[in-house]
């Protein structure tokens, strides 16, 4: 019994033996030299690092996520391609809340307490004063902050004048716009040719040739259209001095300059273009273009049209030009009634020899350039004709007989009917 005793204990020391020899640091580093285990007091590092390094994305990833749900809701630009700018105007005494509403109400910015905070966390609500501001609807919130804050307000404001605008049409766009505050006011000022002459080269050769009498407004014609800039302080008069001079400057380019043209021929030498030899004056030649530019839809037409005219004026012929007869009516129908084809007075040109007393709206530099040069190609073919093709195309189709002219007529009539049937829905809808 104590033999077997002492042979059980020599095992447990043998076994105790070897496994202490077999797991002493020396063995544990031989046996881990060429297995996974030797990297893993680099994996006790390395892990943590991964966990916050996949964390820090998690987080990154949630944050932006969030931001541009936000930016698209509150900060970004209302139409970040656009490349419009709009004059914004705050007015005196207007405060942030009133100034971020308005934006929102101009489609400038999306959210109105978005601007109110961010101009007030950066201290700025002192720095946005009154005047007008060129905004885009491409910049973000803070670009229209900057702009604001940033003192390049301006107490001008621009308008637009349209080719083939009356001084009827002038008057409602100003008063619309709240330029004047009494649209006959300025109607009145259209005709105080003593208040204007100085002013206006043509309304003093008009005067001078005696032909203003019989004409509905003095000042028709010689508004010259275009984009102008002007003080918020501008009234009626102030805007008719500023268009008159302008005009000046087109009648300066067209009568006076040197627009003399030229061609090379095949050996290289040079011509001088052969143009139209008027004999109208100046005023008479704003007439005309007045004309021009009422009848011709497109750009391209207006010397084809200036060139018939002359032509009818040249034979002795009526104009018979539908908007001289439709001028005293303001009627823009395609189709003239009778009793504006027959009516007598000093405009319609379907009764009386010669030009109108007056020009019958304010044409464009373009179409007083066709009046003085018209087409000489169709001059010289003797086109006398010429009626809108269909209603809403701007074409027009020329004739040289009467019997062309007809047929021209015969085969677009349906269609301007049509057109001013549709218009009339329109209108009553």
């Amino acid at each position: 019994m104590a033999a077997r005793r002492r042979f059980t204990n020599r095992k447990k020391k043998a076994a105790k033996a070897v496994e202490t020899q077999r797991y002493d640091i020396k063995t544990l580093h031989e046996d881990r030299e060429y297995g996974v285990y030797w990297y893993a007091w680099l994996w006790h590092i390395v892990r943590p690092v991964l966990i916050f390094l996949c964390s820090l994305l998690i987080v990154v990833g949630l944050v932006t996520t969030g931001y541009n749900k936000l930016y698209e809701k509150y900060l970004m630009p209302m139409a970040p391609d656009s490349t419009d700018y709009v004059d914004f105007q705050i007015e005196p005494g207007t405060s942030i809340t009133g100034i971020a509403k308005k934006l929102v109400d101009e489609n400038l910015l999306r959210n109105a307490s978005v601007f109110k905070y961010m101009v007030q966390f950066q201290g700025l609500t002192n720095s946005i004063s009154y005047g007008t501001y060129s905004l885009s609807p491409s910049m973000n919130v803070n670009g229209i902050i900057a702009e604001l804050s940033s003192g390049s307000q301006t107490n001008e404001r621009t308008i637009t004048i349209i080719p083939g605008w009356t001084c009827e049409d002038i008057a409602d766009y100003l008063l619309k716009e709240g330029i004047i505050s009494s649209r006959e006011d300025f109607l009145s000022m259209c005709n105080d040719v003593n208040r204007f002459v100085a002013s206006s080269y043509a309304l003093s050769e008009a005067q001078a040739e005696g032909s203003l009498q019989g004409r509905k407004y003095a000042l028709e014609g010689y508004l010259a259209p275009d984009t102008y800039r002007i003080f918020r302080s501008a009234n009626g008069e102030d805007v008719i001095r500023k268009l008159l001079s302008q005009n000046n400057s087109v009648i300066d380019d067209v009568f006076y300059s040197d627009s003399t043209q030229y061609y090379a021929d095949e050996e290289g030498n040079y011509h001088e273009v052969e143009r139209y030899q008027t004999t109208l004056t100046m005023n008479q030649t704003l007439v005309l273009a007045s004309i021009v530019e009422k009848e011709a839809g497109k750009t391209s037409d207006y010397a084809k049209v200036a060139a018939v005219l002359h032509n009818r004026l040249n034979a002795g012929w009526r104009l018979e030009s539908d908007p001289t007869a439709t001028y005293l009516t303001g009627s823009e129908s395609l189709i003239v009634s009778e009793d504006e084809l027959y009516a007598v007075n000093n405009y319609n040109t379907y009764q009386m020899d010669g030009l109108p007393a007056g020009p019958i709206c304010n044409p464009s530099k373009a179409a007083i350039e066709a009046a003085l040069y018209p087409d000489l190609e169709y001059v010289n073919a003797g086109y006398m004709f010429y009626c809108t093709a269909e209603a809403t195309s701007g074409e027009l189709v020329f004739a040289k007989t009467k019997e062309e002219h007809q047929a021209n007529v015969a085969r677009y009539y349906d269609s301007w009917v049509e057109y001013e049937r549709q218009r009339a829905e329109g209108s009553a809808e």
